[in-house]
């Protein structure tokens, strides 16, 4: 499983710029903190080779991946994206900011979508 992070100089370098320049932008009321979250987990993202490491295990299983389309093959890294997604999403806010530091993102959101549905 190590083989699948890159925790290499330049991406932790990286990671730590973008994420300044976001808490700069989200403490000087530029963004919310929904979209902070968001960057964040996206920056988190590309710690893990999300590529090699479904290739590696759909090619060891599924031969038939092989002869799969171009844009077959990226859908199904894109699924793979949204799903790692989610469970980053799902750790980050309801086990560290909602569990240990007691910040209520989760109602935020839900107001957020709530006020989109209303709009539409």
């Amino acid at each position: 499983m190590k083989q699948f992070f890159n925790f290499s100089k330049g991406n932790i370098i990286r990671f730590i710029l973008l994420s300044a320049i976001i808490s700069f932008f989200y403490f000087e009321g530029f963004i919310s903190l929904t979209l902070f979250m968001f960057f964040e987990i996206i920056f988190l993202i590309r710690f893990i080779n999300v590529k090699n490491y479904v290739e590696v295990k759909l090619l060891n299983h599924y031969p038939a991946y092989e002869h799969l389309p171009g844009w077959a093959k990226w859908v199904i890294i894109l699924v793979a994206y949204l799903i790692i997604f989610m469970i980053l999403k799902w750790i980050l806010i309801n086990l560290i900011l909602e569990g240990i530091f007691n910040i209520p993102i989760n109602s935020e959101l839900q107001e957020m979508s709530a006020s989109l549905a209303n709009s539409s």
